[in-house]
């Protein structure tokens, strides 16, 4: 294959693979907001906040958005390129498809080795600096939570109802607050005041209730209690937000794989070796994915464009069903950790030597062609489906006209 031919295959499968890659990646990063709104639009909050929020929040997500845009811009490239028929004619010059082995393995292997440094750098570390930016804006809830009149329920398995409140000394009128952070008990508190304090050395906030009652209802309704108070500390731990570390400090997505395989050591070392099987399977989707992609492609006649596209949707969606499944049942100790999580690469594999030689071979794919049969199918159901148009009274057929 020529220098020439081998750059313009690079381009045809790179540019689609680069705005495939943003649109995935603006989509996951809006979904990864919404879960933040209780920090970004707390009034404290400064917009570089912000921008440094979603900065820390990109290497995560870029790393589930890689394999689907590396599928997806190689198997575009090579739509584009059948339905053109210039695949027909790059044959017609005596380049068979394993010669544009090279072509594809660059792309592949560039989404490959992004992949593999933001899972074993930059995920480990952003997750911590986000851990530790949100533990500093943590303190960024409290305007929400000093509002009067209206139900507040930013804290998880909480809500508060203030009639009057004083945001400058913190101080509350008329309190109500239903809490069912214990599943075996529902509690519900009413007082007159109240006043929010700072927990020293600690990160979180202490409600300092006084002159209320506690009314406590059991989750089967027929034991309850209540308990008149003078004064009561309700302590509101804000880890609860960010969700609780894993004994020894770090969760398993904030650790490197070095704590990975000392973790895998321990007790419970399953979970972080599902973690560990994970961070090096995922940058491999790329390899795999991206491969099947180009055969899968060059398959697809012309004017299959949209339903090549649909197909590989279809595979991706296929693989993290398979990844989830591997990963509950390695949870559950049915399959070993390694092989749930490395199982969908397996199958990727597979499926991408099978294409290659169906391409190269130039015999039909069966996959492919039942595809185009239930188009066939569906085209046909839709037109018997659709109710014929009805001519208006006025409208009538002249011929000659």
């Amino acid at each position: 294959m020529g220098r020439i031919l081998y750059r313009y295959l690079v381009l045809e499968q790179l540019i689609p693979a680069v705005i495939c890659f943003s649109g995935l990646l603006l989509i996951l990063l809006a979904g990864r907001m919404m879960q933040l709104t209780t920090y970004l639009f707390a009034g404290s909050v400064t917009f570089m906040d912000v921008i440094r929020v979603m900065g820390l929040a990109l290497p995560k997500l870029a790393l589930y958005a890689l394999p689907m845009a590396t599928l997806i811009g190689v198997l575009l490239g090579f739509l584009r390129l059948t339905a053109d028929n210039e695949l027909v004619a790059i044959r017609s010059a005596g380049v068979g498809f394993r010669q544009l082995w090279p072509a594809v393995a660059t792309v592949v292997l560039l989404a490959t080795a992004l992949s593999f440094y933001t899972s074993l750098t930059l995920v480990p570390t952003a997750n911590r600096q986000l851990k530790i930016t949100l533990r500093a804006l943590g303190r960024a809830v409290v305007p929400a939570l000093l509002k009067e009149g209206r139900f507040i329920d930013v804290l998880p398995n909480l809500v508060f109802f203030f009639d009057r409140v004083n945001p400058k000394t913190r101080e509350i009128r008329g309190v109500f607050i239903h809490d069912t952070r214990n599943p075996q008990t529902r509690a519900t508190i009413v007082a007159k005041s109240a006043r929010l304090l700072d927990a020293p050395g600690q990160h979180a906030l202490i409600f300092r209730i006084e002159n209320g009652s506690i009314s406590r209802v059991g989750d089967d309704l027929k034991a309850s209690q209540t308990i008149r108070f003078g004064s009561y500390d309700l302590v509101l731990n804000l880890d609860d937000l960010l969700g609780r570390d894993d004994a020894g400090g770090w969760k398993k997505g904030e650790m490197s794989l070095a704590e990975l395989r000392r973790g895998m050591e321990s007790s419970d070392g399953t979970r972080y070796a599902l973690e560990f099987h994970k961070r090096l399977a995922l940058p491999f989707a790329c390899l795999f994915l991206g491969l099947a992609a180009a055969p899968l492609g060059a398959l697809f006649q012309r004017g299959s464009r949209m339903s090549g596209v649909t197909l590989g949707i279809a595979i991706f969606l296929g693989y993290y069903v398979v990844l989830s499944a591997g990963k509950a049942l390695g949870e559950e100790g049915i399959l070993p950790a390694a092989l749930g999580i490395w199982l969908p690469n397996m199958a990727a594999a597979a499926l991408a030597a099978y294409l290659w030689k169906k391409a190269h071979d130039e015999t039909p794919f069966a996959l492919v062609d039942w595809w185009h049969k239930c188009g066939t199918v569906r085209a046909l159901a839709l037109k018997i489906c659709t109710p014929p148009h009805k001519k208006t009274a006025g409208s009538h057929d002249h011929p000659g006209k």
